[in-house]
């Protein structure tokens, strides 16, 4: 396969483009009900960094997230090992300062496996709508509610598309002095059975401020994740799509959890750069979790 020019840069500069578009009519427009400003008050939660996808903060705000993925999988899988890297943008828009419209998933990856080679292409994409359901400042407590749809557009060389899906989701942020710790709930449903499995995501975040009292505060991150597969369907795949896809797999029942430890570096209270290394914790060989590096960025408004 001839290499050019990756075709996911341009989707990302046009992301950042638009995401700079918003942080000037932001500073223009601040208004007493959120709009582009957000929920006020949370500031010293961080993002959580591993399965950026379905672990969603319950944070009210506009952001521009560019993440970087390099994952791997276990050479006795079913996929024969190889690794899968994700270029990607997400966006965040607050309308109020409890409602948000977010952008998670879009993109491009370039794939290679043992069992179907190489290949490269679009991602599927997937938005929707949260909203702040409980905010209490003085408990430093929030819990968010909402729904994401993904539509089944990716390119199928990679694993993409295939199958349209919803997820609705709860995410739960408690502040404990300079300790934090971020919970979610996902549960994706094909609009088909027959295309794609039933999934529900857990997942678990927490992060320490060694230097609160500092500009650039630095938080070591723990992350654990759970992924249980509610249904299967009659196929040869024996493996789940685990975050990355929905590949309507035989895999009824299965349960699949990871692991990560990491690091945010918030440069300023608008700007985080965040890195996790993750393993998995059950066995490797029955699904695609093998090993995988999460990088991102996180700009504010």
């Amino acid at each position: 396969m001839a290499h050019t020019t990756p075709r996911w840069i341009p989707a990302v500069l046009a992301s950042l483009f638009c995401s700079v578009a918003v942080a000037q009519n932001a500073e223009e427009k601040k208004t007493p009900d959120g709009f582009l400003t957000g929920l006020q008050g949370f500031d010293t939660l961080h993002e959580p960094v591993g399965q950026p996808l379905y672990f969603e903060s319950p944070t009210i705000e506009t952001s521009f997230r560019p993440i970087y993925i390099r994952h791997t999988f276990d050479n006795q899988s079913q996929l024969a090992g190889g690794q899968v890297s994700i270029y990607a943008a997400q966006l965040r828009v607050a309308l109020t300062d409890r409602l948000a419209v977010i952008a998670t998933k879009d993109g491009y990856s370039e794939i290679e496996t043992g069992a179907f080679g190489r290949d490269e292409g679009w991602n599927s994409l997937a938005g929707g709508l949260k909203y702040a359901a409980l905010v209490d400042e003085k408990e430093q407590l929030l819990v968010t509610t909402g729904v994401r749809y993904e539509a089944e557009n990716g390119h199928r060389g990679t694993l993409q598309g295939g199958v349209d899906e919803f997820s609705p989701f709860v995410s739960a942020a408690k502040g404990i002095d300079d300790f934090h710790m971020i919970g979610n709930v996902a549960w994706r449903v094909p609009t088909d059975s027959t295309d794609g499995n039933q999934v529900l995501h857990w997942d678990l975040h927490f992060d320490y401020d060694l230097n609160p009292n500092s500009n650039r505060i630095v938080s070591p991150v723990a992350e654990v994740h759970g992924v249980h597969y509610l249904d299967g369907n009659p196929s040869a795949l024996t493996v789940g799509g685990l975050d990355y896809t929905n590949l309507g797999s035989a895999v009824a029942g299965e349960f699949v959890a990871w692991a990560g430890v990491g690091l945010r570096l918030e440069l300023d209270r608008k700007t985080e750069i965040g890195a996790v290394y993750e393993w998995a914790l059950t066995d490797s060989e029955d699904d695609i979790m093998n090993r995988r590096v999460t990088v991102d960025m996180i700009f504010r408004w």
